[in-house]
């Protein structure tokens, strides 16, 4: 088999936040070096990965004749980046540094006083801090500009030149180049709206000419130092420019770049009866998208080689567990990759980034040294990861699991502001609803009552009935992996037990949830009873998972939120509030 790039990344590095006064001790160009021991890359070595990447903001690592403004702790990032290249080196793994350049730049810094005439598009944004920021984009339109990527990009390579190479993000991750927040933005219905530009120079031209210019000027810069980077290009939300597969962008790369193409957007499966497109990341559904396939065949017309962009520990589907144990699709996914003799794959975002089963799992069927046939494999899987373990079993119980997702109410709404990240700890209570919302799924934030932000394309029955018959179907699947892993002693098998347990606790919570949302929308005395039945499956519920969370701190914790969603001692609280209201004798009178 040929060489893959396996990219990874570890769960103990923060990616960085976007802050108005930088602070350089807070980037992960200088952070990476701490979280990355000599122990943490030996493991990730050992579950199969070559590569890791480090979040990295141009202006800040490098210097240049341009700007030289830019960059006034560069020496630091590039000191502390080239000993983290070197450590990993030691251990096989190769490092790239993912950016999306230009980054706009606050409109209040020093810099516009120098370079007014370089000011393109404004941007509004609200930071981690929730405070308002207002930045201005570096116009690509300008001279000044396109020299500025190819002098840091160059800088870049000679300065650590140790570097695997970049990953170029194109889009609107953050306020970056003129068009990065602009074209058909997508809404809620699934539609597309424009958003205006008002970069003057940008209006007269197309974003996709201004996406390869870039591209173009990075690669250039890098290529007048270095021959061997890899110059990884990903496809992520170029949508927002042309329709996909955006072939007019993928046409104009340079030859000796890599396409990295989100594995699972633009898929379509059906849920609820009704047929749903699948725009984000996901577990439940293996995949390849049609998307996918049409950028693979235009890329190989160009002679472009391709990566895949996957997500393969967990997702936004369920992102305070280690993993998802879905083995069948990740078996599905990795096939993939290997069958069309992919350039390779980076295999997490800024989370679903611990080493579990998942992890093991992808890179042993990846390697070909498995049966080629799915039961087969995750059979020969299951006896290399569980020794001892009734191996069908095993098997069963995965692919009962990936029967349960499909009923999983997958849309971007919900997955961004839907319950299931923290439903162990929403308050359960009769009345009215308060009528704030539960807030973004994926950051920490004080959570409200109203989930109507997340029925944008399920209603609320439709979504009850999903989590039912997951939980369900789970539970069958729970029972199967108990018992196959019984014989098992390794501590594989505790820790991937606990967390299918962990799972299907979650999905049984979230429905309990929702069913009393469903109540409070329309609150009337009478539904009382209703309601004491469900807290009462839910106080079960709780007092069943907390001994699971009380001696494994992995879960409630969102590694994008840096930090926890939940945890033992907010279910222990949550618990004694239900047996208060429970308890209470005067409850059937309210």
């Amino acid at each position: 088999m040929h060489e893959t790039i396996r990219i990874w990344r570890s769960s103990q590095s923060a990616f960085g936040h976007f802050l108005k006064q930088p602070d350089s001790w807070k980037e992960e160009t200088v952070t990476a070096l701490d979280a990355y021991t000599d122990p943490e890359l030996a493991q990730i070595a050992a579950s199969g990965f070559n590569a890791i990447w480090v979040h990295g903001n141009l202006n800040h690592v490098v210097t240049t004749k341009v700007f030289p403004e830019l960059g006034p702790d560069a020496k630091l990032h590039q000191q502390r980046l080239n000993a983290l290249v070197e450590r990993a080196g030691r251990h096989g793994l190769q490092v790239f540094l993912f950016c999306q350049p230009p980054r706009a730049i606050p409109c209040d810094d020093a810099f516009w006083q120098h370079h007014p005439d370089v000011a393109g598009q404004a941007e509004t944004i609200v930071n981690e801090d929730d405070q308002v920021m207002k930045l201005w984009s570096l116009c690509t339109s300008t001279n000044q500009v396109k020299q500025f990527l190819y002098q840091a990009a160059a800088e870049l390579a000679r300065k650590v030149p140790g570097l695997g190479g970049l990953i170029l993000i194109t889009a609107s991750e953050y306020p970056a180049h003129c068009w990065s927040r602009r074209g058909r933005i997508m809404q809620g219905d699934g539609s597309f709206a424009d958003a205006a530009m008002e970069c003057p120079r940008c209006a007269q031209r197309k974003p996709e000419a201004v996406v390869n210019e870039i591209i173009q000027q990075m690669r250039d810069g890098i290529r007048s130092v270095s021959a061997n980077w890899k110059i990884i290009v990903w496809n992520w939300s170029w949508s927002f420019y042309l329709p996909a597969p955006c072939e007019a962008i993928i046409a104009a790369l340079p030859k000796d770049v890599v396409l990295l193409v989100d594995f699972e957007r633009g898929g379509r499966k059906v849920i609820a009866g009704k047929e749903r497109v699948i725009d984000e990341y996901s577990l439940s559904y293996a995949g390849p998208s049609e998307q996918f396939k049409n950028s693979l065949d235009i890329a190989r017309s160009h002679n472009i080689p391709l990566m895949a962009k996957l997500q393969f520990g967990t997702t936004h589907e369920l992102g305070t567990v280690p993993n998802l144990p879905l083995m069948g699709n990740v078996f599905q996914k990795a096939e993939t990759v290997r069958n069309l003799r992919l350039a390779g794959f980076m295999g997490c975002w800024n989370f679903g980034n611990m080493i579990t089963a998942n992890t093991a799992g992808f890179n042993a069927f990846l390697s070909g040294k498995l049966p080629n046939r799915r039961d087969e494999a995750l059979r020969a899987f299951a006896s290399q990861y569980f020794p001892s373990c009734e191996s069908s079993g095993v098997a069963d119980a995965w692919l009962k699991f990936g029967e349960a997702m499909d009923h999983y109410p997958f849309s971007i709404p919900f997955l961004y502001s839907g319950p299931t990240n923290f439903s162990f700890i929403l308050p359960l209570q009769h009345g009215p609803l308060i009528g704030k919302p539960l807030g973004p799924s994926h950051l920490l934030y004080e959570r409200g009552d109203d989930m109507g932000n997340a029925l944008v394309d399920f209603s609320i029955e439709e979504v009850i009935d999903g989590f039912e018959r997951l939980a369900e179907l789970w539970a069958d699947g729970l029972q199967t992996f108990r018992k196959a892993l019984q014989p098992c002693q390794d501590a594989h098998a505790r820790e991937e037990l606990d967390t299918a347990a962990v799972c299907w606790h979650s999905f049984r919570s979230t429905a309990n949830f929702c069913k009393v949302y469903r109540l409070r929308r329309h609150w009337a005395a009478a539904m009382l009873p209703e309601y004491q039945a469900i807290i009462g499956d839910e106080l079960k519920n709780l007092l069943d998972v907390l001994p699971i969370l009380r001696r494994d701190a992995r879960f409630g914790y969102h590694i994008e939120a840096h930090g926890y969603q939940y945890d033992a001692d907010g279910v222990a609280g949550k618990i004694e509030s239900l047996k208060h209201q429970w308890a209470d004798s005067g409850f059937s009178k309210n």
